[in-house]
């Protein structure tokens, strides 16, 4: 067996992970939502949190802490699901435009490792007709 199929059999028969937050969250019926790392427009928490500070920036006019926390709690006390929503719809339409990159990514790469198993009957073929 070579490694690449001992490294498989391995991976198929390890336990599931479990995580400590997600057995404490199980206890309380609350699902843990993990969000992608290094990707910010799939988190919609990144774009409430870009549009506080926009919204603070532009209202923030003597640059004082206790007038940045006013803003801040007059934006979020205003924030309600008519607000949020966009937000949601945005992380959503990003999320099938890499889906369907995904699908695409994955069709080329069967089209090339294919391709290249092809090619390597074809140079099989030629090495025993020479012989």
């Amino acid at each position: 067996m070579t490694k690449a199929e001992l490294l498989e059999i391995a991976y198929k028969n390890l336990p599931l992970k479990e995580f400590m937050p997600d057995k404490a969250a199980s206890k309380f019926g609350v699902q843990v939502v993990r969000i992608p790392v290094k990707h910010c427009v799939l988190n919609p928490i990144e774009l409430v949190w870009s549009g506080l500070k926009n919204f603070v920036r532009s209202q923030n006019v003597r640059f004082s802490l206790t007038d940045v926390e006013q803003r801040a709690n007059e934006w979020l006390s205003s924030l309600g699901p008519e607000h949020v929503a966009p937000y949601f719809e945005h992380v959503r339409k990003h999320e099938e435009i890499f889906k369907a990159t995904d699908t695409i990514a994955e069709e080329m790469e069967t089209d090339l490792i294919d391709d290249d198993e092809s090619e390597d009957d074809v140079g099989d073929a030629n090495s025993t007709d020479s012989d």
